[in-house]
């Protein structure tokens, strides 16, 4: 097994508007979601002690934001990660919303507003000239077909 550098790495002079969004978009999602995070820890912690369950998830939501923000970094350099960190907003999403429906929580429903914030940027990172910059093509070029079942005319 070799390894092989990249040969279609993007280029960053031409990287597209939707690239630049999708970044700023998955780090103020990323942002928001330690900010919320650490001040749920804060206010639980000062104001009615140690709730294990609900520090929990405050330390849970941190985490996925400090995530985020390390994946949205590697993936603004690296198209690899870019797939990652839409796996991870969409579980995210998921996993707060049931949590905001369970829990019925108002403080829930502004932490899941920062995650599909997030949700938001891996939209944009997957539109066609997004992805085509990612891939290392050029956006007005066609996708290459994929060979399998011929279309019938």
């Amino acid at each position: 097994m070799t390894d092989s550098p990249v040969t279609n790495r993007p280029d960053p002079a031409t990287r597209p508007p939707t690239v630049t969004w999708a970044l700023r978009l998955w780090l103020i999602s990323g942002g928001l979601l330690i900010v919320l995070g650490v001040a749920s820890i804060i206010t639980n912690i000062v104001g009615s002690g140690w709730d294990f369950g609900v520090v929990a998830v405050a330390i849970l939501v941190a985490v996925v934001g400090l995530a985020y923000v390390l994946l949205a970094r590697k993936a603004y350099c690296e198209p690899q990660w870019r797939g990652a960190l839409a796996a991870l907003t969409i579980v995210a999403v998921a996993m707060l919303l049931v949590l905001t429906v369970g829990f019925q929580a108002a403080g829930l429903a502004v932490v899941l507003f920062a995650a599909v914030i997030g949700l938001f940027g891996s939209i944009l990172a997957y539109r066609p000239d997004a992805d085509a910059w990612f891939n290392g093509r050029d956006p007005n070029e066609p996708k290459p077909e994929k060979s399998g079942k011929k279309r019938r005319k």
